[in-house]
């Protein structure tokens, strides 16, 4: 069709050219036509040329399309690895959960002779290995395995999170760290500081608060969005973290918590947080519920520039044991009586210990940064004649953030114990994070 096209288009040229010659013109006219002519035949000759190319290309595509889809065999038994298809293999990934590795190395040095643990040595204080993927488009698994070479395996976190509940409520059930506070809530990679803040360690446990339990969010819809509110409640089992001491260690009397955030952006550069914990358990082995906790935590951050930021982090909190205290003192007076008959009152409890940190970090640059601590706890187990109230402590830190997946930290720390003693440390700290992680590193 389209070299009939071409034919008449010159067979028309050729008339016009007849015409052209039976008119009287001159011979430089008759040159020109002619040199018109051939030009238009090889501009014909070209596009002849093209069109039969891209044809070809197009019945080539055409032929490619036809070719069925090759089938994909599932491997039998004896199938190597090495031999499975490509797109097999693809497919196969998107059911293998999210792997992360977090190694947490400790140098600890300490004036004290105690033998404890990490002192005076190096020691991978925290293997974390993380496992995590999405159930469904309403579910996720998370489990944070942790081992280390001084302590036994621990199963730190295993739960499920469930979205689009009713009420537009969120859910978490299993073994967690329970939204209270700040701190405790924080895997150790998360802390401004090597170590938690001491009135974590001595309430809560070493490690922070982790356990069994329910947990529901929701996002209060307040009519302004000035300041945003997230109410948290949960009920976990009894007991607390190593070596805490709010709760008693029974763990089939459960234990409550609830915290209340509040979330503020002051300015473009400035943004405010507080929030508000309560806690309820028990301090022994009956039913009664007789410790109430209650605690404060603000969080100010400001931004100088894209590499420079302020941050300021203060968390409080206060016990009241008066009921825990009331039964101590009867049962003591039911039991134990002195040389002459008189009841002795427990020497190892204070009946509302409180205590708080108060956090300055400021970011020096992209890698560097620097920042203090200054800790205040009343033990809950202090005895009544101790020579001091409470545990002091001051810490001094420097930051190297290599990168996002691996930090360096030096920390000095000075510490008056409330038994009169006091101590001198330094910690050097080196963190690295491979694969999959939620807690990216600070």
């Amino acid at each position: 069709m389209k070299k009939l096209i071409y034919l008449i288009i010159l067979i028309f040229s050729l008339c016009n050219f007849q015409e052209a010659c039976g008119e009287e013109s001159s011979a430089e006219e008759l040159k020109t036509l002619r040199e018109e002519m051939k030009n238009l035949s090889q501009q014909i000759q070209a596009l002849n040329e093209k069109v039969e190319s891209q044809q070809e290309k197009i019945q080539a595509l055409e032929k490619n399309n036809q070719q069925p889809m090759p089938e994909v065999i599932p491997p039998s038994p004896s199938t190597p690895a090495s031999v499975w298809t490509g797109s097999f293999k693809q497919g196969l990934q998107a059911f293998n959960p999210e792997i992360g590795v977090v190694a947490d190395v400790l140098v600890a040095i300490s004036e004290s002779k105690e033998d404890a643990e990490g002192n005076n040595k190096i020691s991978v204080r925290e293997l974390e290995l993380v496992f995590a993927h999405d159930i469904d488009p309403y579910a996720r698994f998370d489990s944070t395995l942790t081992l280390s070479d001084f302590e036994d395996p621990t199963i730190e976190e295993a739960y499920v999170t469930y979205w689009g509940l009713p009420f537009e409520l969120k859910g978490r059930v299993g073994r967690m760290r329970p939204k209270v506070g700040k701190a405790s809530a924080l895997h150790r990679d998360a802390l401004e500081t090597i170590d938690e803040p001491w009135v974590v360690q001595n309430y809560f446990g070493v490690e922070g608060l982790f356990r069994t339990g329910l947990e529901l969010s929701w996002f209060i819809p307040f009519p302004w969005d000035v300041v945003t509110h997230d109410l948290t409640v949960g009920i976990m089992e009894g007991g607390i973290g190593e070596d805490g001491t709010l709760f008693g260690e029974t763990r089939r009397r459960p234990s409550f918590y609830s915290h209340l955030k509040n979330f503020v952006d002051i300015s473009d550069v400035t943004n405010l947080e507080v929030g508000g914990t309560y806690l309820l358990g028990s301090s022994d082995e009956d039913s009664e519920y007789e410790v109430h906790a209650f605690g404060i935590d603000v969080t100010l951050i400001h931004y100088m520039d894209a590499l420079h930021r302020l941050k300021v982090l203060s968390e409080f909190y206060f016990q009241n044991r008066d009921e825990a205290f009331a039964s101590s003192e009867k049962a003591s007076a039911e039991e134990t009586l002195g040389e002459e008959g008189e009841a002795l009152l427990p020497e190892s409890f204070e009946e509302n210990p409180w205590g708080f940190y108060t956090l300055v970090d400021y970011r020096l640059s992209q890698r560097w940064s620097l920042g203090g601590r200054f800790d205040y706890v009343i033990p809950t187990d202090i005895a009544l004649d101790s020579p001091d109230e409470a545990d002091i402590v001051g810490s001094a830190y420097l930051t190297f953030h290599q990168s996002e997946f691996a930090r360096w930290r030096l920390q000095y720390q000075h510490v008056e114990f409330a038994d009169g003693s006091d101590d001198n440390r330094i910690f050097l700290q080196g963190t690295v994070a491979v694969g999959v992680h939620k807690h990216q590193l600070q």
